[in-house]
């Protein structure tokens, strides 16, 4: 899985054992993490985990020294001291301190699967990890030795999850349709449910303190008041959405962009305004389709006015961008790319998250191959 975000002045991409800290702007490395080849080595313990049993909680399987882990998920915290790894292979959670020249491991802990979605609490002290199964565990990011707590479980692969600033909720999404709020500290009660996406919902961003919004496999955008549960506004888009990035343009002026699946045309952008007053009415414009030919996008992410893709080509990560920058340096682009140039890498299959099978990829290229051949009589 390939990782892509942006903290100010660092852009963060990770891929396989790798993770860079650059600057977009004069391509320096701030900093970089690499993988250790053996968890085990590094203070990760196999076997079970008491602590957790005791509790009454599911015991850790034990990892498998002889795989070499590779990153799932990548998340800083809030205050920027410390970046949050997943790996799968030694699936296992690992916490780096952040500093100016370097990042520090400080602990690796195991996890009972790979991890499907991770994010911080808004005081850098707190770290949830939701699993394939639907199982959310909170981690401490203070006492390292600290056993796992288990704060609620879906039924189905969580997609992603955020947690509002107040720390007052928490908030996931699911295979199975649904937008799941749930209180915090006291995670036995649900306090709501966005209800009426029709497939998984992939991923979500906050808009505002109660504000929301989640693509779908539905191809649709949806916008909730997520404290009450209420569907504000339905956007119908070309094809399934999978990631979205949002940026702030001014006061209740936003552009969002949404990674969609399907081939070239795979990102559509919009402009949102609106969400003041007590209608609280957003509009959104018609939407600008980006095509990235020949590439299988995978991830987006704002980094000042620019615009991010990666995705692959060839079985090599790729980076494309938007606008293009004329006053950048030159092939500068390739040169983060050179940093993963040793990873072949082969993305999700998308298809399989949906209830039905999806694959509009085999369409396109019948599709193509029935107009070579037209051309060719």
């Amino acid at each position: 899985m390939t990782t892509i975000f942006y903290v100010d002045p660092e852009l963060v991409i990770a891929l396989n054992r790798r993770v860079i800290f650059v600057n977009p702007n004069d391509l320096q490395i701030f900093k970089e993490i690499l993988l250790p080849e053996d968890l085990t080595q590094c203070g990760l313990k196999e076997g079970t985990n008491e602590d957790a049993e005791q509790d009454g909680e599911k015991p850790q399987k034990p990892n498998h020294a002889k795989e070499q882990p590779t990153i799932q998920h990548v998340k800083m915290s809030p205050n920027r001291q410390l970046a949050a790894v997943t790996t799968s292979g030694q699936k296992a959670v690992l916490l780096y301190s952040l500093r100016p020249e370097h990042a520090k491991l400080v602990s690796v802990r195991p996890l009972a699967r790979a991890s499907s979605a991770v994010t911080f609490s808004s005081d850098s002290k707190r770290l949830l990890v939701c699993d394939k199964t639907g199982d959310c565990y909170e981690y401490s990011c203070v006492n390292f030795e600290a056993a796992p707590k288990i704060l609620l479980g879906h039924l189905s692969i969580v997609y992603d999850v955020l947690w509002s600033a107040d720390e007052k909720y928490i908030v996931t999404c699911d295979r199975d349709d649904k937008i799941r709020v749930t209180n915090y500290p006291e995670t036995a009660e649900i306090h709501t449910y966005c209800l009426g996406h029709k497939e998984f919902v992939a991923g979500m961003v906050f808009l505002n303190d109660n504000t929301l919004l989640s693509v779908s496999g539905d191809k649709t955008l949806k916008v909730w008041n997520y404290k009450e549960g209420k569907e504000l506004k339905s956007v119908e888009l070309p094809a399934p959405g999978i990631k979205l990035a949002l940026k702030c343009l001014d006061v209740n002026k936003y552009e969002l962009s949404v990674l969609l699946h399907q081939p070239n045309e795979c990102v559509i952008q919009y402009q949102i305004t609106g969400g003041e007053g007590e209608s609280g009415q957003f509009e959104f414009n018609a939407g600008d389709v980006l095509s990235f030919p020949d590439v299988i996008c995978c991830n987006l992410a704002y980094a000042g006015d620019r615009l991010y893709v990666v995705g692959v080509v060839n079985d090599h990560l790729t980076i494309r961008l938007s606008p293009a920058s004329p006053d950048a340096p030159e092939n500068w682009l390739s040169v983060m790319e050179e940093q993963f140039k040793e990873y072949h890498w082969t993305p999700e299959d998308i298809s399989a998250w949906f209830k039905k099978k999806f694959d509009n990829v085999s369409e396109y290229l019948e599709r193509k191959k029935r107009r070579i051949e037209e051309k060719q009589k």
